[in-house]
């Protein structure tokens, strides 16, 4: 008789594309069924699992009257999350994080469900510092965070199958084979303001380089020319890693996680306005003291200032590669599957 398994966490595909990692790898042994809000992890997660809406809010940072609407949509969301979960009766709970994971958490911890969730940050985000205290385990990408609480387990990311394959497919995409190749991606939402730094300095950049820029959905001003490659967005990321040379974007905990499994270089230009809690500054720092990464700051950027820094950065490029010979990049992948056995 198969178990059965919860999946929850939204937002952002960071926080859903490694519970479809997981429900690839599962869904032979469990009935799977996914709890979240009705945005981007509802397109996706419901195509796989029996889906079961709740109402979902996030913290705005510096907007308290947004914020007044929090209590009451959290208590709605934990009590429909509550519902659900009696109605699946779970073995367990899996939990990517995110503020639309934190009631089904909540809920789970009141039903005596057990709780596994996964931080990809070096900083845990708000609903993962909840979560923490109700879940049995919280699995985390850095090493150096295990042992600050007995629930924090080292586990790394969690990758696809697919970030196992190492081949490499232009397909329509136009590269020069004398030129290496740079990866511009700011998310899996895009990213505006390297866009806009990035546009005008293009004619520049394909003298020297191939780009591939994921510019977000709605954002592609530019279309594709001569050695410039923009996409909106795209579901074949291992193969564009494999293509590049080095990576320019965002340090989000998905895409600079997976640059480094894929040993790539990385320039970073962390998300740093007021409306972040800096996250994206500690994934670059951490990166950076490995030897691996430079930062660029945001608030210095423009399209020359962006265009030397990326020169710059080129030139010691080797540097970055031959550090990579030093380091072990691992995929978390089994040993999370293990803990989420245990129950």
């Amino acid at each position: 008789m198969k178990k059965t398994i919860v999946f929850t966490g939204g937002g952002t595909l960071g926080h859903v594309m490694p519970n479809m990692y997981l429900i690839d790898e599962l869904k032979d042994d469990y009935d799977i069924f996914y709890i979240g809000s009705s945005g981007i992890e509802k397109e996706t997660a419901s195509k796989v699992a029996e889906y079961f809406p709740i109402p979902a809010i996030k913290l705005e940072r510096g907007k308290i009257f947004v914020n007044l609407k929090i209590p009451f949509v959290l208590i709605n969301a934990i009590f429909k999350a509550k519902k659900a979960l009696k109605a699946i009766s779970p073995n367990v709970v899996f939990s990517k994080g995110g503020y639309v994971a934190l009631p089904v958490c909540i809920a789970a911890k009141m039903l005596k469900i057990p709780v596994v969730a996964h931080e990809s940050d070096y900083s845990f985000g708000l609903a993962n510092k909840i979560i923490l205290k109700t879940c049995n385990t919280m699995c985390v990408n850095f090493k150096n965070l295990e042992g600050k609480n007995k629930k924090i387990v080292y586990t790394g990311p969690i990758f696809s199958k697919e970030f196992e394959k190492t081949t490499k497919k232009k397909g329509d995409l136009h590269l020069e084979e004398n030129k290496p190749t740079m990866l511009v991606v700011g998310g899996s939402l895009g990213s505006q303001k390297i866009n806009e730094e990035l546009f005008p300095i293009v004619k520049d950049l394909i003298k020297k380089f191939n780009i591939i820029h994921i510019t977000g959905k709605g954002n592609l001003k530019i279309k594709s020319y001569d050695n410039y490659n923009a996409l909106e967005q795209t579901d074949d990321m291992v193969n564009l890693y494999n293509l590049a040379d080095f990576v320019v974007g965002r340090s989000g905990a998905g895409v600079s996680a997976e640059c480094f499994y894929k040993r790539l270089p990385m320039l970073l230009i962390p998300l740093e306005n007021k409306a972040t809690r800096g996250d994206q500054l500690l994934n670059a720092n951490y990166y950076k003291n490995l030897g691996v990464a430079e930062i660029a700051h945001e608030a210095d950027l423009t399209p020359t200032s962006l265009l030397k820094t990326i020169n710059e950065f080129y030139k010691n490029l080797a540097k970055y590669k031959a550090k990579y010979k030093t380091l072990n990049t691992i995929n978390g992948k089994e040993k999370i599957i293990n803990l989420i056995k245990k129950y």
